[in-house]
């Protein structure tokens, strides 16, 4: 199942705000961290697929109550949102967890962040 560009922005900005990168790290956007998101999700199950979508897009609905989307938000305003999310209970504070593993290993295992961060492939060493 293909995810919409919508989805793609939303990952983007959900990494972007657990991650926090900063120089000399590139920022989500300039890594392959949403394509490899994209592909480690479409190895899930479809109803598996589908929840985690939805989580996605309750994520950057669920600001709006406030007059805003969630990708519109300052880093903070996003951050806040999110360990909001995370008091809601046991539930809600796993599936942020997953959400950041996912979104550190998407970021993380892009080849030039490897790198940056003293990285070596077996084979390289």
């Amino acid at each position: 199942m293909r995810w919409s560009r919508r989805e793609q922005r939303i990952f983007s900005c959900l990494a972007d705000t657990l991650l926090a990168p900063q120089a000399p790290l590139p920022a989500v956007d300039e890594t392959d961290a949403v394509q490899a998101f994209g592909e480690w999700l479409s190895r899930f199950s479809l109803p598996a697929q589908l929840g985690l979508r939805a989580t996605l897009v309750t994520i950057e609905l669920a600001p709006r109550l406030k007059g805003r989307p969630w990708h519109s938000l300052s880093p903070a305003e996003r951050l806040s949102a999110i360990e909001q999310i995370e008091r809601l209970g046991p539930q809600a504070a796993s599936m942020v967890a997953a959400l950041r593993a996912a979104a550190g290993s998407s970021y993380y295992g892009d080849p030039r962040v490897a790198s940056l961060l003293g990285y070596k492939a077996p084979g390289e060493r």
